[in-house]
């Protein structure tokens, strides 16, 4: 085999594929500018006009970097360190654990900290919501202090029985997750609000009760995950029902979770 043929070959493809890319990205970007300036009508009137009210920032951060991560497959060291607990590998990623002798839950012995200290890397992880009918809630992981929104490989989803006592659960792990070299410029949280606005999901009369930036899916390649900053924007509904919504804070567009992943909010 001609190995510098073969290496020129590679080099072309991957160049294309850059371009490709590339372009893709650009067309998105200036589709997602499009609609956000769609309007002469500054979105503060519009939003005034159908009595939707959006909360005050304070700092609004304008930049952010992509972030990468690799899936982690378990060790059986790892494993090792584990206490109290009956484990199941599902293809090396998905770990399954039973408790042995299930945890009270309390106002001291929280779930976030029961999965803090009973949970291989559980500090690594922050409380997404609750689903108190389905007595499971679901945390994701975090990196700089920013959730990872529903990666499938990110999460970890508890189970506790009728007395209130931690019995089992589910996780999945990222390692080396970091930041790219270069930062982006952010849509404001006013643009993916107005995003929402232009698409009808924000309806008349509602209340944004939060705004947040994370982090969302951008490509998954093999074991190698890319993330997007992303705003999360919590909205009450009229009736009362809120919803979670997610925008690409690059790109500007909505992405969709599985249903899922949807649960009751998290009492504060």
């Amino acid at each position: 085999m001609d190995w510098n043929k073969t290496k020129t070959i590679f080099i072309i493809v991957f160049s294309v594929l850059n371009v490709f890319l590339f372009s893709l990205y650009i067309n998105r970007y200036n589709a997602a500018l499009e609609v956000v300036e769609l309007s002469d009508t500054p979105i503060e009137e519009r939003l005034l006009l159908d009595n939707i009210t959006v909360p005050k920032m304070d700092t609004v951060i304008q930049e952010a970097a992509y972030v990468s991560g690799n899936v982690h497959l378990f060790e059986p060291t790892e494993l090792e360190e584990i206490q109290n607990q009956e484990i199941e590998l599902k293809e090396g990623y998905l770990l399954s654990g039973t408790f042995k002798d299930a945890l009270q839950i309390t106002e001291e012995n929280t779930l976030e900290k029961l999965v803090r200290d009973n949970v291989f890397k559980g500090s690594t992880y922050k409380l997404w919501k609750k689903d108190e009918e389905n007595q499971s809630a679901i945390f994701f992981q975090y990196v700089n202090d920013r959730l990872v929104y529903n990666n499938q490989n990110a999460k970890i989803i508890v189970y506790w029985n009728d007395e209130k006592e931690l019995i089992r659960y589910e996780q999945t792990l990222l390692d080396n997750l970091e930041d790219f070299k270069e930062s982006q410029s952010l849509l404001s949280p006013m643009q993916a609000i107005k995003v929402l606005y232009k698409r009808a999901l924000l309806k008349p009369e509602s209340e944004v009760k939060e705004i947040k930036l994370g982090y969302s899916t951008l490509a998954q390649l093999t074991d190698t995950q890319v993330f997007a900053p992303t705003w999360h924007i919590l909205a009450e509904l009229p009736d009362g029902t809120l919803e979670d919504y997610f925008v690409n804070a690059v790109e500007g567009r909505i992405i969709e979770i599985p249903k899922e992943a949807e649960a009751v909010e998290v009492e504060e």
